[in-house]
């Protein structure tokens, strides 16, 4: 995985060098079509259950149930109605929707969360692993710079 803050502030120069020359509405239309690449490739990532850097993610919790074991994680958030993509002017934002939200953010922070209740109707609360579900890598940055020098070749 790349260096976060130095990778960033590269990739945003160079973006915001590129696209100084391009109309908002052009600009809001590369943003959804690199987005929706973005989200291609996370989703994909979680549906395999790989973080960004390609590390494996932390198995789920055995609990001696035999159909768990057998149950993948994240069986509804790998799906694109889950995930909700915000272009802009100025970039783009991905960010699960609705309950996904609450769900996801406990995994991806590695939160305390509630599970649900005992036979007693005492709250049952756990701490998730960090299991980090939204990210890129370098792929992800060669597929964006390639999408968006493929759109500015059509200027």
């Amino acid at each position: 995985m790349i260096d976060a803050g130095r990778g960033l502030d590269d990739l945003g120069r160079f973006f915001d060098d590129m696209l100084a020359d391009i109309s908002p509405a052009r600009r809001r239309l590369v943003a959804r079509k690199i987005g929706q690449q973005l989200r291609r490739s996370n989703l994909a990532r979680i549906a395999a259950n790989e973080e960004p850097d390609g590390g494996a993610m932390e198995p789920r919790k055995d609990r001696g149930d035999k159909r768990l074991r057998r149950r993948k994680m994240f069986r509804r958030l790998r799906y694109a109605r889950h995930m909700t993509i915000k272009p802009s002017n100025e970039g783009v934002e991905l960010r699960f929707r609705g309950g996904s939200n609450r769900i996801s953010s406990d995994h991806h922070f590695g939160r305390n969360s509630y599970v649900g209740k005992t036979k007693a109707g005492d709250t049952i609360r756990t701490r998730y692993p960090r299991r980090q579900l939204l990210g890129f890598n370098n792929d992800d940055i060669d597929g964006m710079t390639d999408k968006l020098l493929a759109w500015l070749d059509r200027d």
